[in-house]
């Protein structure tokens, strides 16, 4: 078992010493008629040892020092009657206000989640003294008249402003009292005379407990059953009647190049899955998908909710419409915090099925002087047909159809048709434009993007630090307890 303490029993005994505290005695008056007080100070400790070596200064020569009162434990015992099912575990989750660390404080939105889980504490019954060391019996009195009547039949404490720990509460019961520790004759006796009083309360003691991090749902389904009725066909192949994903705050995803941006839900003629903001190839590179969607997000409105982001371990998978995942890891940038950069494993890129093209033009206004063997064009037009006006003589009368991939033969010194979007075979494509980096598919139609674009709710997943395979519990300083994994969808 690993070592632990939380110092139970002391912050009981610490609450006992408060209550014994700041009282005083009346020793005279000034010149003006003000009472003169004198603390009586409160220490640990029982008469045997401690307390009578304080009281001498530690010199068998030194004069009894008074009034004063020593607290000490008499007893600890196990309380039977107040035993509960020593095998019940509470659970609670709670939610904590959001930290800020810039400010160092809480605000008023919430913060993580957590699970805490108790096991039931032992209760045990702890018995102190107070010895009251009084040179005279007015002294003697003066004390106990303010101490006494705080317990009628006794006092409420608490051990900690824990609003979870429901052992912190007790209450100290007054159950004896000697009044004086003189005998008859008292001629030869000390002149320090002590007063005891006998105290119970009721503690619980109790082992630490289990705190966890809570998860974030990835997908609801709605609806489980297949037409047949059936639970376990449904699940397995996947034919489920209908499905509903929720996204965080239902953000969209914006995927431009190697950078992240947060988007609104819902925008005007975006498809998910890579299909979205000038996906096509011939689409103009003027537009501008926050004319639809707003201003983008800071990633912070997110990520706070949850957890936090480890640069170069936090993952973000991006679904495609055939069901294939592009992963990829981030990292903050502290130029903009609209924006994570994202690093694409490229392994989860789709292959390219069709070779490099330099460019993507449109051939009615290219003009591609002192063309190289192997040139390769995705063209965005037409060119060569009885409509087309424009003289192809730099292509060498090529007949080619707008999406076709073009390619110069230098030994014959004529361009052809490589790809014929007119015709194409039953495999779906994949090509990149070696002069952007940007890789496109072959829907059937059109060229689009394979991975950038728009990726709207339930497309799109973060998996921030808990419990994954990268992740190490040892750097992540600012949680305790148990760790799980956080992938949000």
């Amino acid at each position: 078992m690993l070592h632990f303490y939380e110092g139970q029993v002391r912050k009981f005994l610490t609450q006992f010493i408060r209550i014994l505290s700041n009282f005083s005695v009346e020793t005279g008056r000034l010149n003006d008629g003000e009472i003169k007080l004198r603390a009586v100070p409160v220490v640990y400790g029982d008469m045997t040892r401690q307390v009578a070596n304080i009281i001498r200064n530690n010199s068998e020569n030194a004069m009894q020092y008074a009034p004063r009162i020593a607290a000490y434990v008499t007893n600890l015992s196990y309380d039977r009657e107040r035993m509960q099912n020593p095998y019940h575990i509470e659970k609670q989750h709670l939610k904590e206000r959001e930290f800020n660390e810039t400010t160092g404080e809480y605000t008023t939105k919430l913060g993580a989640g957590y699970t805490v889980e108790k096991v039931m504490p032992s209760p045990f019954r702890l018995n102190v003294a107070a010895d009251i060391f009084t040179t005279n019996t007015d002294q003697k009195l003066q004390i106990l008249e303010q101490i006494l009547y705080l317990f009628n039949p006794d006092f409420e404490i608490q051990k900690s402003d824990n609003y979870i720990d429901w052992t912190s509460l007790s209450y100290v019961e007054l159950t004896d009292i000697t009044f004086s520790s003189r005998t008859i004759p008292v001629g030869a006796d000390s002149e320090v005379d002590v007063a005891s009083l006998r105290f119970s309360m009721p503690i619980w003691l109790s082992p630490p407990v289990k705190i966890s991090k809570l998860g974030v749902i990835q997908k609801i389904i709605m609806s489980i059953y297949d037409d047949d009725g059936g639970f376990s066909k449904g699940l397995i192949d996947g034919t489920l009647i209908s499905r509903s994903f929720i996204s965080p705050n239902n953000f969209a995803l914006l995927v431009t190049g190697n950078q992240l941006r947060l988007i609104g839900s819902t925008g005007t003629n975006v498809k998910s899955g890579g299909d979205g903001f000038y996906a096509g190839a011939n689409e103009p590179n003027n537009y501008d998908p926050f004319e639809a969607f707003g201003n983008p997000v800071n990633w912070n409105t997110l990520i706070n909710q949850y957890g936090k982001i480890i640069n170069g371990t936090t993952q973000i998978k991006l679904e495609q419409d055939n069901g294939n995942e592009i992963v990829g890891t981030v990292s903050t940038t502290p130029l903009d915090e609209t924006i994570l950069l994202f690093n694409i494993d490229t392994d989860t890129i789709p292959a390219n099925t069709l070779t490099n093209v330099k460019k993507i033009i449109n051939p009615l206004t290219f003009n591609p002087e002192n063309p190289q063997d192997g040139d390769r064009y995705l063209i965005t037009d037409s060119i060569g047909d009885s409509t087309n006006t424009f003289d192809a003589a730099a292509w060498g009368n090529l007949i080619a159809n707008v999406n076709d991939i073009v390619q110069y033969n230098y030994t014959t010194g004529k361009w052809g048709v490589d790809f014929d979007a007119s015709n194409p075979d039953s495999t779906q494509h994949y090509v990149t434009n070696s002069n952007t980096g940007i890789q496109y598919k072959w829907n059937g139609t059109t060229w689009q993007k394979s991975y950038e674009g728009i990726y709207q709710q339930g497309r799109w997943t973060i998996v921030l630090p808990g419990g994954s395979t990268q992740y190490n519990v040892n750097e992540d300083t600012g949680q305790s307890g148990s760790g799980s994994s956080g992938t949000y969808k």
